[in-house]
């Protein structure tokens, strides 16, 4: 089996198991034949006993789904309707039997019941008994109630599969269809309640396809693609809008609109079935192949006769697809039932593994842990600060956990961290010892925190001047600084010795940085590389911590100061600079990017007047990024000539203004900001007038300066001529100013 068939068994398995299962039936009041039970659930005339004579004729030839009758009941049922089909006869003399071809007739209404019995045979692997039911089909109808009604849905109920057929001609009576559909829902809910799942697999059937606009073939049997199939999970409108979405239908109008009328005018039935199963499919079948002949009338229906040849499309498809679903569902079953076994024994052999297991953890183990926890809550945590008689109740119940058969025989890892706890309290002859550590640690940090009892620097010299606390301090620590060198007294008060000089040094050269540092690493040295660091040390290491912080942040201001004065100091040789330079690309390009430098660097707190001129500053100096009116005039223009102008975006051909001369004495206003381009056509008196486009010269100013090119002498170098050009006010004293 290929991986994506085995991951929808799986998709389909979790999607049973997901809701509640629903009620299959009662037990049954009539006697049925062995076998898997197919319903075939259909009203009068909607083509059930024709499906089932061409489904047989079909699959006599058919490679994935063969059936062969088992009784001859059945057998004359079906050869009966195949002569009235194709029109066939027999007739015999003298010994001889030949076919005779007479009138084509679809059967009569089913009057009489009918049991179905077959074999049938997937894919040439799986061979299955099946049983089906035939009928009147107004036994089925919402308003019929009787032994045959109770016989049908009798059989209905106990089914392991379920085609509902419709015929599409009655889509056009409204009321008609709403009754079909009415007695479809109320069959489901003989399956299941309407808020559980359905059991079994359920496919809805729309026979004589072949009356539907835009049905053409075989490739429009089966709705519902398989890579599709999980739209049946949503509800109806999304089960709705994906279909009509769906390419195949989409591309053929005519299809769409087909499987749309049928959609909806079935949509209570859909709507009751989505969403509570995967195994629901939609075929659109023809038994015929095309529309059969009108050949009368009778009362209230028109007589019809097979076509003159019979091309049955897609009749296999729902009954080989049902009893896939069927054989699937009988697999997922058994996988249930196996599950559930092994689901039993796991929890059996939980609850039996788990019987020793929590009669350890939840009473033996606990038990020492909690004498001990309560113990050393009346020391604060402390268990150098215990007394004797408090150290001989813990080891006692250490030793009668250690001693316990379950331990020794199940949890024997246990016994040696027991031990090890057990010997702490054993061995406790320097007790007294460390809790005068202890004592003695905390003090100092005491000291730490309060600067007014530090010891105070002899001045000239680079030595402390100790009082009696200090004096007391340090001789103590050097008692306990004895024996063993691996011993926890001795690490420890080694510990509080050294960071004792260092702190010592601090006081001394509280001028040098690296005083504060070299506490700072210690702590941090002793924290990583320390076993036995208590809290008591912690604490001691907290206090001191607080001093590197501080240093560190007077560094941060020292030098914040040094480099708030720099820029001070720069602030004020640019601001002369500015204010005494009359170069635009200096006043409003260079000076820009060195004055937001430096007002990175002021102090907000000292130098905010600094910074409020910069700001102004930088306000004016936008002004020129903005389009802003110049007033402009025309001092001297060789030769009687004019001139043209035109503004514009970098790069964008001149935009010149037609019955635009300028002459000189003239004025005039520009319309310019930073960026934009400006052109000059010079014009000679002589010249013809091109209104600037064929001027006799031009020039291209350019750049966030070019208008400070206009002001003064404008040369045209390619005809020897210079004009003159002035602004009001000027622009270079309109420079911003640093104030």
């Amino acid at each position: 089996m290929k991986f994506g068939k085995i991951f929808k068994v799986f998709k389909k398995g979790a999607k049973v198991a997901s809701k509640q299962k629903g009620k299959k039936g009662e037990v049954s009041q009539f006697s049925w034949p062995a076998g898997i039970r197919v319903g075939l659930f259909g009203h009068d005339n909607s083509g059930k006993t024709v499906y089932m004579t061409v489904l047989n004729e079909e699959c006599k030839i058919s490679k994935k789904l063969q059936i062969s009758v088992t009784d001859n009941a059945t057998a004359g049922e079906f050869l009966s309707n195949y002569r009235l089909l194709w029109g066939l006869g027999t007739s015999g003399e003298a010994g001889t039997v030949v076919d005779l071809r007479g009138e084509k007739s679809f059967p009569d209404s089913t009057s009489t019941d009918k049991v179905l019995q077959f074999n049938a045979i997937l894919d040439r692997s799986k061979n299955l008994s099946v049983v089906s039911y035939d009928y009147n089909g107004k036994a089925v109808s919402i308003t019929e109630s009787g032994e045959m009604s109770d016989k049908v849905m009798d059989f209905m109920s106990g089914s392991d599969g379920i085609l509902f057929f419709f015929d599409p001609k009655t889509l056009g009576a409204e009321l008609q269809t709403q009754a079909h559909v009415a007695s479809f829902v109320n069959m489901l809910e003989q399956l299941a309640p309407l808020d559980s799942r359905l059991p079994i697999p359920i496919g809805l059937v729309i026979t004589k396809s072949d009356i539907l606009p835009g049905f053409s073939g075989d490739n429009q049997t089966i709705l519902i693609d398989s890579e599709d199939e999980q739209i049946v999970s949503e509800n109806f409108e999304i089960f709705l809008e994906k279909i009509l979405e769906h390419s195949k239908i989409a591309s053929n109008p005519d299809w769409a609109g087909s499987v749309r009328n049928v959609l909806v005018k079935l949509r209570e039935f859909i709507r009751v079935v989505v969403g509570r199963t995967l195994d629901f499919q939609i075929f659109f079948v023809s038994n015929t192949g095309q529309e059969p002949q009108k050949i009368g009338a009778d009362v209230g229906r028109s007589i019809y006769a097979p076509p003159d040849k019979i091309r049955a499309i897609g009749v296999k498809e729902p009954f080989y697809w049902l009893l896939n679903s069927i054989v699937r569902n009988r697999r997922i079953s058994r996988i249930r039932k196996v599950a559930k076994f092994v689901a039993l024994i796991s929890c059996l052999w939980i609850v039996l593994f788990s019987i020793p297991l929590l009669y350890h953890f939840k009473l033996l183990y606990p038990k020492p842990i909690d004498v001990e926890n309560r113990i050393l809550e009346q020391y604060q945590g402390n268990r150098l600060s215990t007394s004797e008689v408090d150290r001989r109740n813990i080891i006692r119940e250490y030793q009668k956990y250690e001693n316990r058969w379950l331990v020794r025989k199940a949890f024997s890892d246990f016994i040696r961290p027991s031990r090890v706890i057990r010997d702490v309290y054993q061995h406790f002859d320097i007790g007294w010892q460390i809790t005068k550590l202890d004592n003695l640690i905390l003090e100092f940090a005491s000291i730490v925190k309060d600067s007014t009892v530090w010891p105070a620097k002899i001045p000239g010299a680079d030595s402390l001047e100790l009082n009696e606390r200090h004096v007391g301090l340090t001789a103590s620590l050097d008692t306990l600084h004895v024996g063993d060198e691996s011993s926890v007294l001795f690490m420890r008060s080694g510990r509080a010795i050294k960071l004792w000089e260092l702190f010592a040094n601090y006081i001394v050269r509280r001028d040098d940085p690296q005083a504060a540092n070299l506490i700072n690493e210690q702590i941090e040295f002793d924290r990583r590389n320390s076993k036995n660091l208590n809290d008591t040390e912690r604490q001691l290491g907290d206090a001191l911590k607080i001093i590197a912080k501080i240093e560190e942040k007077k560094k941060e201001v020292k030098e914040k100061e040094v480099v708030s004065s720099e820029a001070l100091e720069n602030f004020e040789g640019l601001k002369k600079k500015i204010n005494r330079s009359s170069e635009a690309s200096f006043v409003l390009g260079t000076a820009v990017d060195e004055l937001k430098e430096i007002r990175g660097d002021l102090d907000p707190s000292r130098d905010k007047a600094q910074i409020s001129a910069i700001r102004k500053y930088l306000k004016d100096v936008e002004k020129w990024s903005k389009s802003r009116k110049y007033t402009l005039k025309i001092e001297s223009v060789p030769d009687n000539g004019h001139l043209h102008f035109s503004v514009g975006i970098d790069g964008a051909d001149p935009a010149w203004a037609d019955s635009s001369q300028y002459f000189q004495g003239d004025e005039l206003e520009l319309t310019w900001k930073a960026g934009d381009e400006i052109y000059i056509a010079f014009d000679e008196a002589t010249a013809p007038e091109h209104w600037g486009r064929d001027a006799s010269g031009k020039r291209l100013l350019r750049g966030n300066f070019a208008i400070f090119e206009m002001e003064g002498e404008v040369a045209f170098s390619n005809i020897g001529k210079t004009v003159v050009i002035s602004f009001k006010p000027g622009l270079k004293d309109m420079l911003p100013k640093l104030k």
